[in-house]
């Protein structure tokens, strides 16, 4: 399969640009997040020269680097990792600051998106009122989402219905399908020599045709296991977590609305500032959690798999009250249990009860 590089450069002009909101889905293990990474790879390195001049990526999408020791958990240049909703504005404000709105783009890509955008995660219907309104205003943050879930039907009305769609408009712009076993059909009926996962199936509006394109090549997506010391890959192993916390998204999302794009940073910053102390917390240079926050944020999937509170006390070295309240700030749900008051005895190590 053949494509002219000038015919991918001006179709991909017209879908990635700021105020677009895109969907991936397809079976888990279909390649949905290869191809978004290897396209935001190509972005960020300018391989388009039609779409903006400076990327940068925000994703919940984990990212390693091959050091001389080992693995570190550590995204690449233009990458910044987040786990929690309050994480994004304040990079958004250093980014624009940085490049100023002109030529910018932030692809904000949010992996597993059936997680907070339908489910019975605590406030998600609070969390995907929000995002419907959001949506609405991603422009003036010069964004681009990409949200990925293994199915359309995953997602609430307004986040898999197109925006030019006949009947129940969303707020959808383009849709990559990945359909391995269509895209084998097609590779074996014109007798091609390549991969069926290199192609993904793209629909840029409700009347538009599908576009078969190739998904680009990315030193990103390699296996882990083959980079050379400094070179970094996502881990695709791992989970992509992603919590509202204790942000106030709705009350944010009002804040910025009645404002101008050009009051965006300033009112993103006095919105920061507004906030009760202990609300936000310093982001890491490439945009990581603390250790505080990924604890509250773990905990939950931890007790699911047979972890009680004595054992994650003790291994995170903090007494049972804190560990509580690490929960509940990162948007979790904490049952008490019965004897699990652990207390932290002097040497920072929790005791049993």
């Amino acid at each position: 399969m053949k494509l002219n590089s000038d015919f991918i450069n001006e179709y991909l002009k017209g879908i990635f640009k700021p105020g677009a909101v895109l969907v991936s889905y397809g079976m888990r293990g279909g390649g949905k997040t290869h191809c978004a990474i290897s396209y935001c790879q190509r972005l960020i390195e300018g391989y388009y020269p039609d779409c903006p001049k400076h990327v940068v990526l925000i994703t919940n999408v984990i990212f390693v680097k091959k050091s001389r020791k080992g693995f570190v958990t550590e995204s690449p240049p233009g990458v910044y990792t987040i786990h929690s909703m309050k994480e994004i504005f304040p990079i958004v404000v250093d980014v624009l600051e940085k490049h100023g709105r002109k030529d910018t783009m932030i692809v904000l890509l949010l992996d597993e998106a059936q997680n907070f955008l339908l489910g019975d995660m605590n406030n998600v219907g609070d969390m995907a009122a929000s995002m419907k309104k959001f949506c609405g205003i991603i422009r003036k943050f010069n964004m681009c989402l990409w949200l990925l879930s293994p199915a359309m039907r995953n997602l609430g009305p307004a986040f898999r219905n197109f925006l030019d769609a006949e009947n129940d408009p969303g707020n959808v712009n383009c849709t990559f399908q990945k359909n391995n076993a269509d895209a084998k059909r097609f590779v074996d009926s014109r007798h091609y020599d390549m991969d069926p996962r290199s192609i993904v199936y793209v629909k840029a509006g409700f009347n538009e045709p599908t576009q078969l394109l190739p998904v680009p090549t990315s030193s990103w997506t390699r296996d882990p296991d083959t980079l050379a010391e400094g070179e970094y890959a996502y881990d695709n192993l791992s989970s992509a977590d992603f919590v509202v916390g204790n942000f106030p998204f709705h009350e944010f999302v009002q804040h910025i609305s009645g404002k101008s794009s050009y009051e965006m940073i300033s009112g993103i910053k006095e919105f920061y500032a507004a906030l009760p102390e202990g609300e936000t917390k310093p982001i890491q240079s490439d945009g990581r959690m603390t250790r505080e926050e990924w604890i509250g944020l773990m905990f939950p999937l931890l007790k699911a798999e047979g972890v009680n509170q004595t054992q994650a006390c003790k291994a995170f070295h903090m007494d049972h009250r804190r560990l509580k309240k690490l929960v509940l700030e990162m948007g979790g749900k904490f049952d008490d249990e019965a004897g699990g008051d652990v207390q932290d005895r002097g040497g920072g190590e929790a005791a049993k009860p």
